[in-house]
């Protein structure tokens, strides 16, 4: 049981708890996505009703998990995991910009609001799981 509640945690702990962290917050974000989709999306004049409100409640649900799963944790320091998230978030929204644009191109969708809401997404997403470490014991 050393292995989680240690003092100076391992490398190997950091690595078990982000994979837990992250896969659960992208299987919690898909299934809400694929939901919200369904629910939203009847044609493609849609698409931005979609952004509006899909994203944000995506960005809460994924900062929601992550901060579940990490709270579980006290001993990890939030500060040596920030700069991968940064990155694998950056991207994660790359990847997905990138995916959307050419599936959407051929049907000649104006993706301006959905790229300023993934990069706005990226930004509350990262700076939503800092929030809630920056002045904790596990900065």
């Amino acid at each position: 049981m050393s292995f989680f509640t240690n003092k100076k945690p391992s490398v190997g702990l950091y690595i078990l708890v982000w994979l837990l962290a992250f896969i659960s917050s992208n299987v919690v974000v898909t299934l809400l996505d694929n939901f919200l989709s369904d629910a939203i999306i009847k044609s493609i004049d849609d698409f931005n009703n979609y952004v509006f409100i899909a994203l944000p409640l995506e960005v809460v649900f994924g900062v929601t998990v992550v901060v579940f799963i990490y709270k579980k944790f006290p001993n990890l320091k939030m500060s040596k995991v920030m700069p991968w998230i940064y990155f694998f978030s950056a991207a994660n929204i790359a990847r997905t910009l990138v995916d959307t644009i050419e599936i959407l191109e051929p049907l000649n969708v104006d993706l301006f609001i959905f790229t300023l809401g993934m990069i706005l997404s990226f930004f509350g997403y990262v700076l939503g799981i800092r929030y809630f470490f920056v002045r904790s014991k596990q900065w």
